[in-house]
């Protein structure tokens, strides 16, 4: 084997070169703030600091042996931070007010797909309100609400058209 194909051999064995991170100054302190602060949630300062090793050029491989990340997890988020640089400069210069709110989002979890609520949180005041009434100005002989009496007055005006006595109840709870 030839050294170039020793080479290439080399290479494939560890994978593309990861692309680089770039984090200006401003953009360093902000997420060595956010590292350091108490109140940051655990997940976001470890997204911080996945970013500033990326900067300082190691591997995804290190870094996700550095911090307790996989590997395809530290991927995604090198990815996000280096697609959304561009914008981060251009708040940077433009707002610099909204650069740590920027990127406390750019490393916040997405939104993620599911069943949207049965709900509104209308409905569900409306429902906790009934359970704050007098039984007795309801024209209910009861001295004290229940789940099923408090689901059986919500229907009666209106508020659902059906609810599980289960629902009052994680509602009242």
């Amino acid at each position: 084997m030839n050294q170039e194909s020793f080479r290439r051999v080399i290479t494939l064995a560890r994978g593309p070169k990861a692309n680089e991170v770039f984090v200006s100054e401003k953009q360093r302190d902000i997420l060595e703030k956010l590292i350091r602060r108490r109140s940051t949630p655990q997940s976001l300062a470890k997204r911080a600091r996945l970013v500033l090793e990326s900067a300082r050029g190691l591997t995804n491989t290190a870094i996700s042996e550095l911090l307790p990340m996989d590997r395809p997890r530290v991927v995604l988020w090198r990815g996000r931070w280096i697609n959304q640089y561009v914008e981060l400069s251009r708040i940077e210069h433009e707002h610099p007010e909204e650069l740590e709110a920027a990127i406390m989002q750019l490393l916040s979890d997405q939104p993620r797909p599911g069943t949207p609520p049965t709900f509104t949180e209308q409905q569900v005041l409306q429902i906790v309100a009934i359970a704050c009434e007098d039984p007795a100005a309801s024209e209910r002989l009861i001295s004290h609400w229940t789940a099923r009496e408090v689901r059986d007055e919500a229907i009666k005006r209106g508020i659902v058209s059906s609810i599980s006595i289960t629902q009052v109840g994680r509602f009242l709870k």
